[in-house]
């Protein structure tokens, strides 16, 4: 429905009370009708509408409910009659100006759901007989409950079509043409729309294990970065049978994605991302709401997940995907992806809804020229990627993950509520290789790693600024013998 025919529809509704009311008070015999809905929530009267013949009468568009006559029968179940001057005195009437005409009330009240939402009142200097005008005021609410149901019918047709006509407009963002984690960002939040007291995050395989690498600018900070999969939950099911799994949590069970969450509520649709056949990740989709989650949402999240899957499958080659699809060589996420992360996290900072700290930083082995002399190329590349493995926070109990920068140059992103847990990380990763790193080629390998991190807060501007300022501090602790890690 377009605006103007909803406009068309509210303006046909109140053209059909001020009808009814009119007919009412003429088929009655009385003087002046009036009827107000009973606005609970802002605790006021609000006039719809009125009829009558008499010169001295006009009413507030709203009044209070203290300040006004009607204010003890606003959850009236059955009509009531009132004389002026003993049952109400003259000086409440406001609606009257000069003179009160009216002696005789009678209060019908319309009730829907089991609530009084209205009150029709009719007002005469005669008395009126109640049980004479009995099958009128019957055939009135009557009237009432079928124009309001209607009117509500055609109100929830337009909500349902502005739903629709809403998802619409996200299936047209996901494009093409743009970068796979461009089109996993938008996913993203488009996805986040429809879970107003959840999130959506994504995780991906890389770094020898699948981590969230991705979260939705108001995803819940319950799943941190970095979060490792685990067997036994929700979003391993659904990556295991390679179709969207949906499941409500009682007493924190079953897991969305590790046992390392704090708690587990509500409810979770996971959605895998099928690229060719293949599994590339997994979006898991939470709300402590299981209501969110309509067979019509669910069939939205499943569509876009889908839609944005056949656009990353549109633009890379069957046999492109032999690798992971967000990792850009040794298991270490693409640029793109960590870069984007950054942006994410930098929102929720300024919109001041972050709750952990987070750091990037960029970490590399000390001595680099030594290693090429020793290995061949191909051993290289392989040593590389145990460099990733054995970087990853995750491994050491921390959330986060190890991305691409360059040959021998790590970026690493790490959140946590402890000021210290970089140099933590640092510590771990030092402790584990003082026996030397275990090399997949066969032999151990004496490694020692330098590196240069800052945190993100409100006054860093975008990726490419924390990144620069990451290097800066790389360059500081690479010139310097003694130390292992700076802060920029």
């Amino acid at each position: 429905m377009s605006i103007d025919r909803q406009d068309r529809a509210l303006r046909e509704f109140k053209q059909i009370l001020r009808d009814l009311v009119h007919l009412l008070r003429t088929s009655t015999n009385t003087q002046l009708a009036y009827l107000c809905w009973v606005n609970r929530s802002r605790g006021q009267f609000v006039w719809e509408t009125n009829s009558t013949g008499l010169p001295n009468v006009m009413f507030k568009d709203r009044v209070a409910f203290e300040n006004h006559y009607l204010n003890p029968y606003q959850d009236l179940d059955e009509p009531v009659q009132l004389v002026v001057g003993e049952d109400v005195p003259k000086a409440k009437l406001m609606h009257y100006f000069d003179f009160v005409q009216a002696k005789n009330i009678l209060i019908i009240p319309f009730i829907n759901k089991e609530e009084t939402v209205a009150l029709t009142v009719l007002e005469c200097e005669n008395s009126i007989d109640v049980e004479a005008i009995q099958d009128r005021i019957m055939a009135y609410n009557n009237a009432m409950v079928n124009v309001l149901d209607t009117y509500l019918e055609v109100v929830d047709l337009h909500e349902h079509q502005q739903e629709w006509e809403g998802y619409e407009e996200s299936v047209q963002k996901i494009d093409h043409h743009s970068h796979r984690v461009e089109i996993l960002t938008i996913m993203l939040e488009e996805i986040q729309k429809h879970l107003p007291s959840g999130g959506a995050v994504l995780l991906a395989p890389g770094m020898n294990s699948w981590n969230v690498v991705l979260r939705s600018r108001k995803a819940r900070e319950l799943q941190k970065l970095g979060l490792q999969l685990e067997e036994k939950s929700v979003a391993y099911e659904a990556l295991e049978k390679g179709e969207p799994i949906f499941t409500m949590h009682f007493n924190n069970n079953p897991r969305r994605i590790t046992s390392a969450e704090k708690t587990t509520d509500g409810a979770t649709f996971a959605i895998p991302l099928m690229v060719h056949d293949r599994r590339q990740g997994v979006i898991v989709c939470s709300d402590s709401d299981p209501l969110t989650f309509k067979e019509s949402t669910k069939h939205k999240l499943a569509n876009l997940v889908r839609i944005a899957a056949l656009n990353i499958q549109a633009s890379v080659k069957k046999g492109g995907v032999s690798d992971e699809l967000l990792t850009q060589h040794f298991g270490a996420f693409m640029p793109e992806l960590w870069e984007a992360t950054l942006n994410c996290e930098l929102a929720k900072i300024k919109n001041g809804t972050a709750v952990n700290k987070t750091w990037l930083g960029l970490v590399a082995p000390e001595d680099v020229s030594s290693l090429r002399t020793k290995f061949r190329l191909e051993d290289l590349k392989k040593i590389q990627t145990d460099f990733v493995t054995a970087l990853n926070p995750s491994r050491y109990g921390l959330s986060g993950y190890i991305g691409y920068n360059s040959d021998y140059v790590y970026s690493f992103i790490i959140q946590s509520e402890e000021e210290d847990a970089v140099a933590d990380w640092m510590e771990k990763v030092k402790s584990k290789l003082d026996l030397g790193l275990k090399l997949s080629i066969g032999g151990n390998l004496k490694v020692r790693f330098k590196a240069g991190y800052t945190l993100l807060d409100e006054h860093s501007v975008n990726a490419y600024h924390v990144k620069e300022k990451a290097k800066k501090a790389l360059s500081k602790v690479m010139n310097e013998q003694e130390t292992e890690l700076v802060e920029a």
